[in-house]
């Protein structure tokens, strides 16, 4: 079965960072694969019987934003039913408007998971440390998490990306305002022209990690 995601892949530091926490679980606990690509999950998976129109929606609402989504990075949260450990994750107004009308868009012919439908206040904005852990595994990381310095990060997402298959099918680039096919999302030079608009903005959020491929 084919499998769609929508998500916003983390660039620069906090990518770093997490992945360091990542590591660090992994290698202290014997999680082995159970990690993941540092991400932050705005729908799915799911799947679709019309990609044509699952594009075109995407396409729409992304080129539909007025402003540049940002979102904060904090401490640590858990999912007990599913034995997840995540870093957790502050979105603004723009970032939670967005991921909700994004899902509204979509759930008439995507199968949309019950948590992607939960209201803009209600959904959970995480990044994924560890997941599918056995109960003790579980336990121990989340008595080990609670006493670990919190990442305490402000970020402007650079990316949305919608993947079928954990493949990219395209990719709305928010500090371009454009839509990116697969090849242009794995461009380096795209990606060094994000870098060049980035390093002129004024609060900070730029920085030379992001040039790292």
């Amino acid at each position: 079965m084919v499998h769609y995601l929508i998500d916003i892949r983390q660039m620069g530091s906090v990518k770093h960072q997490i992945s360091t926490l990542s590591n660090q679980l992994s290698e202290k606990f014997n999680i082995g694969d159970k990690r993941v690509i540092p991400h932050i999950t705005l729908a799915g998976p799911f799947s679709t019987q019309d990609e044509e129109k699952l594009v075109e929606d995407f396409t729409r609402v992304c080129m539909g934003l007025e402003k540049t989504p940002k979102y904060e990075v904090g401490g640590y949260g858990f999912f007990d039913d599913t034995r997840v450990v995540y870093v957790s994750i502050t979105p603004d107004e723009t970032l939670k408007q967005f991921r909700y009308l994004l899902s509204r868009t979509i759930s008439p012919y995507c199968t949309l998971r019950t948590y992607d439908l939960d209201s803009a206040e209600g959904f959970m904005f995480h990044s994924t440390l560890a997941m599918k852990l056995d109960w003790l595994t579980f336990q121990r990381i989340k008595w080990y998490v609670k006493r670990m310095e919190k990442v305490v990060y402000r970020h402007h997402p650079i990316r949305v990306t919608l993947l079928r298959n954990r493949k990219i099918v395209c990719e709305y680039d928010f500090i371009q305002k454009r839509m990116l096919s697969r090849k242009q999302a794995l461009s380096k030079a795209t990606r060094m022209r994000d870098y060049d608009i980035l390093k002129v903005w004024a609060d900070g959020s730029w920085e030379s990690e992001y040039r790292r491929p």
